[in-house]
């Protein structure tokens, strides 16, 4: 269906620009101004009311609820991501994120998630002390959609145990899974809000064009505007808005193939396990397509006692496709990573303090492998320009400033190994 462009322009690219990683706002910063708290709070209940209605969750219990400055909230939120994430292992993610390309060398990596989470922030929900916060130096107009998110969020916890779900996910070692799980909660906060915005319009939200496209093209838009956004890796910025636009664009599909609330909430009891279910709805709604567990770690025997893994993690569609968008266009990054099976991510570190990446990937066909490894033989030859080549029945290996790196392919698997010393990578 195509929307009247007056509205799309008036009203969809307005409410866009807070639906970020805890409803950051892009673009230039608003003024502070005094306000009323006690005009908050009423405010907060009163679009608590409507927060449920519009979703169709009971509010089963007060949601506590907070009133923080701007720098109140920015050093809560700094002190939960170091309270909650652990520092080594922040460490060991950047060298992994580091040696694929995905962050530049000389990034600060959790700096730069906190330079990005804490920019303009409005509000949020705390699943740890069930409470909601809000900012205190802004008119309530200017925040009622961030208001309703956060609002969203306290009702998930109520009726589906966020709370319960994030400490579970914690201690995780599979980022794809975490960021389905972020996309079913944050598309289903984004729906919620966007249908409370349209309502005056007689629209629903499953009628629109796909949000996931619709705010990847708003998100380019405003990135000139923003200091911290501009300088952020790509990688950072694309990961921080797919929860909400793929999150919301697998929703829209749930609600045309069953139009209710109530069919969104079961989700939520078989919730999705990959961002391919969640960039491929029918994967998830049609023909289950879950994904393979893959044991990267025995292929590593041939190096012997000396490497070590400190970290592991699982990759997934959406990563790999951000992998290969470092060296081609987006469209055929997409199309090379889908057909996506399984992967585990290997960092490999000896004792000298060397380290090196080994990527174990598998896909749906031989046909999906074949294309995703011609798409990253395009990669190898662009990343690595200058490195002298051997090629074998399976693949290549290549050899660039002591280093030993390779893409090797059987039937449906296909192996990539990032910066081993040169004299291991003769051992494979």
């Amino acid at each position: 269906m195509r929307i009247k462009s007056i509205w799309k322009r008036n009203h969809i690219s307005d409410f866009l620009k807070v639906l970020f990683f805890l409803c950051l706002v892009v673009g230039a910063p608003a003024a502070a101004q005094q306000v009323d708290e006690s005009q908050i709070l009423k405010a907060l209940d009163e679009l608590t009311v409507t927060t449920a209605r519009v979703r169709g969750l009971e509010l089963k219990s007060p949601i506590k609820k907070g009133i923080k400055s701007r720098e109140e909230i920015t050093g809560f939120i700094t002190g939960k991501i170091n309270e909650d994430y652990n520092p080594e292992r922040i460490l060991l993610e950047e060298k992994v994120l580091k040696k694929t390309g995905l962050l530049p060398e000389k990034i600060d990596y959790q700096k730069s998630v906190i330079d990005l989470m804490t920019e303009q922030v409005q509000g949020f929900y705390d699943p740890e002390e069930r409470m909601l916060f809000i900012a205190s130096w802004l008119p309530i107009s200017d925040q009622e959609s961030v208001m309703m998110h956060e609002i969203t969020h306290a009702l998930q916890d109520q009726h589906f145990d966020l709370q319960t779900r994030f400490r579970a996910n914690r201690n995780s070692q599979n980022d794809d899974y975490l960021l389905a799980q972020q996309a079913l909660f944050e598309g289903d906060a984004t729906v919620t809000t966007l249908q409370f915005t349209i309502e005056p319009f007689k629209r629903h939200f499953s009628e629109l064009p796909d949000l996931a496209f619709i705010m990847e093209t708003q998100m380019d838009a405003e990135i000139s505007k923003s200091s911290v956004l501009s300088a952020t890796p790509r990688f950072l910025r694309d990961t921080m808005i797919f929860p909400y636009g793929y999150g919301a664009a697998f929703l829209q599909e749930a609600w045309r193939r069953n139009p209710s609330w109530e069919s969104i909430n079961k989700i939520y009891s078989d919730p999705p396990m990959s961002t391919e279910q969640i960039m491929h709805p029918e994967k998830y709604f049609g023909t289950r397509d879950n994904p393979k567990s893959i044991d990267a770690e025995a292929k590593t025997a041939k190096l012997g006692g000396e490497w070590k893994i400190p970290y592991k993690s699982i990759f997934g569609e959406f990563m790999l496709g951000q992998m290969l968008e470092l060296h081609m266009s987006k469209d055929r990054a997409k199309r090379s990573a889908a057909g996506w099976g399984g992967d585990e991510v290997l960092l490999l570190e000896n004792g000298a303090g060397q380290n090196a990446v080994w990527i174990e990937t598998e896909w749906d066909t031989d046909e999906d492998a074949e294309k995703f490894f011609a798409a990253m033989d395009d990669w190898f030859r662009l990343r690595f320009s200058k490195a002298s080549r051997r090629t074998t029945p399976e693949g290549f290996s290549l050899t660039q400033n002591g280093e030993f790196s390779a893409l090797f392919r059987e039937g449906p698997g296909v192996r990539i190994i990032l910066g081993l010393p040169e004299a291991d990578g003769k051992k494979l």
